[in-house]
């Protein structure tokens, strides 16, 4: 090495580096390669069971553990896909504003799906937003004061105190003050059961659905102006209202108009009514078919919800001999006072949590409409298998539950089963993760694990509520066998794919065109912010300054930082991210991978120019391969 000049050094040593992770990774699967060639190698396949529960992960390193624990726990088996669960969908949640795109940033979605509450829940929806809306205007009273150049000063006198006792109750006892907290949410709050429109409406229900907002409108606007008067107007007469206000209907001779009458109108009132429902509540032509074309984009037609949860289950392999129940478990995060959560989140959902997909996705293929689509293509769900959304929260390694209305009743004992199979998980992927943080010592979790993992996620103090996605070194795809059991520590994306199931390699392509590109920009954002963590990175959080809600600054002056903190990808000053490019590990014949990489130009130049590393296992020698550019694959000794 020290023939060469300085400059020339970092390439060899980062090649030595992760040819030695390469060889001691490979090993590692060893045991399991001799476990699939004598599977494969059987002529006849031995008949297999009906797993107790079957779930889908997403690929993220963090399900590794959590999947490889729910696996020992019970007779479960699992498989992993990209945590948007093919489902790219615009959600807005029940009593939100703002809508959220749940996908790769590769894709751009196309259906718009909303939270709503049930059937039977209108009354207390209607509590709830009520409720919600009287704690919005505080809110927005109380950062109007702060804002405000002298009231800030009158404010610190008159309700200082009230501050403090967050201030002393998220510093000394975060986890007695979080209960606390949750406890006036719940006595607050009103718990609504809600659902998601996935089913996409006809252009006829879309049109009644605006008339129906319309008349609604229009209604209160004449009992606002003209009290128990404006009550008696009926729904026919409404109707005329807001037809004329389309344009869709003349006026009639202002003696024989019934509202007219009723409210005293003349001409020139009627008119100015009919121009203000125009002009300010949008009850125009424009407006209409502005507000149809977004109707019309919410959820999905049958064929369209068969053809995604089809597309899914093949990409994954997930064909035949399905359990009772079937977990869709999506992830987030949870933490207090991190301006970097959403890099702790579903990066296949935009930095987003992801429990909106399951549930989407649940719901689809718990539809008997679905399930006939999917019997033709020759996927056949049994009628008493049941899908459940349910979302792993990857701080405190919980899973809730969601849409449990929906289980029958004769999966009761199924469900409590696998409640009971999560929470074990949980509870040993827990203290799994908690040997791995820095300011965790054994005496403190031995005997509470789940406490010290919870209360993590809610010290405001805690500049590393969780690793994340660090130290990830592999993006494995192929069967699950290829990696059952073995403890890979939580560095590896797992992505469930079955070679044999795809024999055009129509679904390789899809996972290396999209997940495999995601995480090759997650690996390179880790990379970068270890190497470099002050150009490159985002230094340390202690000097962080949220700015505007768009980024954070140093102190009270500095460009924006980009890339991930310090205490992110360091342990101290020894970088706890090992900077290594991704290697992506394929199970698939060398001849398919060679094909895709061929078709896509954006392949050619992340594997071409190495900012990845690409390895083959091939099925039928079980020898690895590493591929070098544009055509050769080289065995791996």
């Amino acid at each position: 090495v020290n023939l060469f000049p300085d400059s020339a050094h970092g390439p060899y040593w980062l090649q030595a580096f992760e040819q030695s992770y390469l060889q001691e990774f490979m090993h590692g699967l060893r045991p399991n390669l001799a476990i699939i060639h004598q599977t494969d190698s059987q002529e006849e396949k031995p008949e297999v069971s009906r797993p107790l529960t079957q779930a889908i992960f997403c690929i993220d390193v963090r399900s590794e553990g959590f999947r490889r624990h729910f696996e020992e726990v019970g007779g479960n088996e699992t498989f992993g896909f990209a945590g948007f669960f093919g489902i790219p969908i615009c959600y807005q949640g029940f009593g939100r504003e703002n809508e959220t795109d749940q996908c790769p940033v590769l894709l751009k979605p196309k259906h718009r799906v909303k939270e709503v509450p049930r059937a039977y829940q209108a009354k207390a929806a209607e509590a709830f937003l009520e409720r919600q809306s009287l704690a919005k205007t505080g809110h927005t009273l109380l950062h109007d004061l702060k804002e405000n150049v002298i009231t800030p000063y009158v404010m610190v006198e008159a309700i200082g105190w009230f501050f403090g006792v967050r201030l002393f109750g998220q510093t000394l006892a975060p986890t007695w003050y979080r209960r606390m907290t949750s406890w006036l949410k719940e006595q607050f709050a009103i718990p609504i059961g809600t659902t998601l429109t996935v089913d996409k409406l006809a252009n006829e229900d879309a049109e009644e659905m605006v008339a129906s907002q319309h008349r609604a409108l229009i209604y209160r606007l004449l009992i606002e102006r003209y009290g128990r008067l404006g009550m008696t107007v009926s729904h026919d007469q409404v109707e005329r209202l807001r037809r004329q206000a389309l344009s869709l209907l003349e006026s009639d001779d202002p003696e024989e108009e019934p509202v007219y009458r009723l409210l005293e109108w003349d001409t020139d009132s009627h008119n100015k009514f009919l121009e203000e429902l125009r002009q300010t509540h949008d009850i125009n032509s424009r407006a209409v078919s502005r507000r149809k074309h977004q109707i019309t984009r919410m959820g999905f037609t049958a064929i369209e919800q068969g053809y995604f949860v089809e597309t899914a289950l093949r990409i994954i392999g997930f064909t035949k001999t399905f359990a009772r129940l079937v977990l869709v478990c999506a992830h987030g995060s949870a933490s207090e006072n991190n301006p970097y959560e959403s890099a702790l989140d579903c990066g296949a959902c935009g930095g987003n949590q992801g429990i909106s997909n399951a549930r989407a996705f649940a719901a689809m293929a718990n539809k008997a409409g679905v399930r006939q689509l999917l019997s033709k293509k020759g996927i056949h769900i049994p009628s008493d298998t049941h899908f459940v959304a349910g979302q792993h929260n990857t701080t405190t390694d919980e899973v809730e539950l969601y849409d449990l209305e929906d289980v029958p009743s004769t999966h009761r004992k199924d469900l409590l089963r696998l409640q009971h199979d999560l929470e074990e998980a949980g509870r040993r992927n827990g203290e799994e993760r908690l040997t791995r943080l820095p300011d965790e010592q054994e005496s403190w979790w031995s005997d509470n694990s789940r406490n010290r993992v919870k209360r993590r996620s809610v010290d405001w103090s805690q500049v590393r509520p969780e690793w994340g996605l660090s130290k990830h070194s592999a993006f494995i795809i192929g069967r699950r066998l290829l990696t059952q059991g073995l403890p890979l520590e939580g560095r590896t994306f797992l992505h469930s794919y079955d070679y044999l199931q795809d024999p055009t390699g129509k679904y390789l392509e899809i996972i290396m065109t999209a997940p495999m590109i995601v995480g090759n920009w997650i690996n390179m954002e880790h990379y970068f912010s270890t190497v470099d963590p002050e150009v490159y990175g985002a230094g340390s959080k202690v000097y962080h300054n949220v700015v505007g809600r768009i980024g954070v600054m140093y102190g009270s002056h500095s460009d924006l930082r980009i890339g991930l903190p310090v205490q992110t990808v360091l342990d101290g000053h020894k970088p706890y991210h090992e900077p290594m490019r991704l290697f992506a590990i394929i199970e698939a014949p060398l001849e398919r991978i060679t094909m895709i990489i061929a078709r896509h130009d954006l392949l050619k130049k992340l594997i071409g120019n190495h900012w990845m590393n690409l390895v083959a296992l091939d099925p039928v020698t079980m020898e690895f391969f590493q591929f070098e550019f544009p055509d050769h694959w080289r065995v791996i000794l």
